[in-house]
């Protein structure tokens, strides 16, 4: 016997009772842990670990994963690898209405940003380091996974919106920095466009949140700036991320009106 299928939510539509947010490092993470009094709960998946967090604020219950350890090194697991699993895990453990990603990233001065300058995403979300010189396989390589639009939601959390892009390593290839200029990224991190990848296949709205650490297109190397700045920044990412949070929780609203 067949048996019957819901049918597809439009995404927009979908009024946002649970949303979660998903953070790659503990560090980037624990300051808005702290903010929102969320308690630690069991791992959604026995294996690989992720750290989980839960809480109520105002309409809205919060879940709040990291991507846990490397087994092998100990280190946080970063990437667009651990990423997918991580939203996968949560989207199918937890049902979310919405996904947030946030982190921190680089920004570049040619598109006016600071260390601290906070970015909500807009438009398509990219991969700037996939190479894949065959035509038919050019979409799959950069990614271009459409995010939610959230004007509203930047402006509640005091952000600017802007394209992100998202690949494996800390710095970047000549031909890497072309691409992103060309397409006027503003956030480059490492997890973002994998996460928007699974949440749009499993029509689940999704927005990326992002500080900048660091700059990248500055002569400095990225990663003294991103060690430098890490905590202060992420301090300032979980105040944004907090006022983002109750405004969601506030009253009831759709993901169209983010």
């Amino acid at each position: 016997m067949r048996v019957p299928t819901r049918p597809a939510r439009d995404p927009a539509e979908i009024t946002i009772e649970r949303v979660s947010v998903l953070y790659a490092l503990e560090s980037e993470a624990t300051p808005l842990v702290e903010r929102l009094g969320l308690q630690e709960q069991p791992a959604v998946d026995p294996q690989l670990r992720p750290r989980h967090f839960a809480g109520t604020v105002g309409t809205l219950h919060v879940d709040l994963l990291t991507l846990g350890r490397d087994p092998r090194s100990g280190t946080e697991r970063v990437g667009t690898d651990a990423a997918t699993m991580g939203a996968y895990m949560g989207v199918r453990k937890l049902s979310p209405d919405l996904l947030l990603n946030a982190g921190t990233c680089g920004g570049f001065e040619a598109e006016g940003a600071a260390v601290g300058t906070i970015y909500v995403s807009r438009g398509d979300l990219l991969f700037h380091d996939r190479r894949i010189p065959i035509a038919a396989f050019r979409q799959q390589a950069e990614g271009r996974w459409p995010g939610t639009p959230a004007p509203r939601l930047a402006q509640a959390i005091g952000a600017r919106e802007g394209v992100v892009s998202s690949g494996n390593s800390l710095d970047c290839l000549p031909g890497e920095l072309e691409f992103m200029r060309r397409e006027r990224v503003c956030a480059k991190d490492m997890e973002a466009t994998a996460i928007a990848q699974v949440c749009v296949q499993c029509g689940v709205p999704f927005v990326a949140v992002k500080a900048v650490t660091d700059l990248v297109d500055h002569p400095e190397p990225v990663q003294d700036a991103f060690l430098r700045n890490l905590r202060m920044v992420s301090a300032l990412l979980a105040e944004r991320m907090e006022a983002g949070v109750r405004w969601l929780g506030a009253h009831p609203r759709r993901a169209g009106d983010l």
